[in-house]
């Protein structure tokens, strides 16, 4: 077991791929580097002005803790297309108890917790109802969507409007607020990176998410839980996407019930970027940080240099299937 454990993070040609994996990994932060640049020459310095890259890390803040959930499932080979829509549920329960006059910590717990719960279904339908998990989480997709809609009985959950204006300015403050200049919430999605950072490349834990991904079968005549870590990875995707959707009602003192639409293919597009394979058995929470600055970076860019919302999803829907084709080739390139 503790050979397989110890092989798990790189366990294809280790030797011979270092170079390689280098490279993939500096990849995306050169990508990022030369957007930068780039932009910051189209838009005569703009961009690269402290407060528009201070808006860049603000806006990336819920995609990248999205995404953070993500590279977990991703690593075991999974997916989940509902993170989204948890985002969405998270977010709205959260409000919703806070309008109710629940303490706003215990508040915060509760939308976690739907989220964690959320993403305990949907580990539940991959590993014991054996349903794959682009099926699985489509479907789900769809019940916290609803469920989000029921909430809110379709319409938004205003916190702006609450008499509390002391609870008003401090849920205010969560979602966008400041210490110094940096946004509160990217210290936020900071603390939260170095926490899971952590988890999955020093833990036990972290080397059995990468055991499962890189061969199933022989993590499980190892000896490991497939069923639980496949769970925890879920639970922590969800948990994760509600984190993301109460961040995301706080910046706008206010819950939308349509809120996390597509935000699951931002965030399976940063950790994509960031290295992480679809094929499961790679990726790293600071690859996911790079590729949602990626992602952030294009897309502030392009609407400064006033590319149409329309054109920018094409670029960034073509992005994802360069990211997913080339990770496609290196996977075949260090199997041969």
């Amino acid at each position: 077991m503790e050979k397989i454990l110890d092989s798990a993070k790189t366990p294809v040609k280790e030797q011979t791929t270092s170079y390689a994996d280098f490279l993939q990994k500096g990849l995306a932060f050169g990508v990022l580097v030369l957007l930068s640049i780039l932009f910051g020459v189209l838009t005569k310095g703009n961009f690269l002005r402290m407060d528009n890259l201070l808006t860049v890390a603000l806006q990336v803040t819920p995609y990248a803790i999205l995404g953070f959930g993500l590279t977990f499932v991703l690593i075991t080979g999974g997916t989940d297309l509902s993170a989204g829509s948890v985002l969405g549920f998270g977010g709205i329960v959260c409000a919703k108890a806070i309008t109710m006059g629940v303490p706003m910590w215990l508040a915060i717990i509760g939308g976690i917790t739907v989220g964690a719960l959320a993403g305990a279904i949907n580990g539940f339908a991959v590993t014991q109802m054996n349903v794959t998990p682009f099926i699985a989480t489509l479907g789900t997709q769809f019940a916290f969507r609803g469920l989000t809609q029921l909430a809110g009985q379709g319409k938004p959950v205003s916190i702006q409007s609450m008499d509390d204006k002391a609870v008003v300015e401090t849920f205010k403050f969560l979602g966008g607020g400041s210490i110094g200049r940096v946004p509160f919430p990217t210290i936020i999605m900071l603390a939260i990176a170095i926490l899971l950072g952590i988890v999955l490349s020093q833990t036990g834990f972290g080397r059995r998410i990468y055991a499962v991904g890189s061969n199933e079968e022989a993590a499980r005549l190892s000896g490991i839980n497939v069923f639980r870590t496949k769970m925890s990875a879920y639970i922590i995707s969800g948990a994760t996407a509600a984190c993301a959707g109460i961040l995301l009602a706080a910046r706008l003192a206010s819950a939308q019930s349509n809120a996390g639409q597509s935000y699951e293919l931002e965030g399976i597009a940063a950790a994509v970027i960031g290295g992480t394979s679809v094929m499961g058995g790679e990726g790293s929470i600071l690859g996911t940080i790079i590729g949602a600055f990626v992602m952030g970076v294009l897309r502030n860019g392009l609407n400064l240099v006033k590319v149409d919302p329309f054109v920018q999803m094409i670029i960034i829907g073509a992005i994802i299937v360069v990211g997913v084709w080339y990770d496609t080739l290196r996977r075949k390139s260090q199997s041969l």
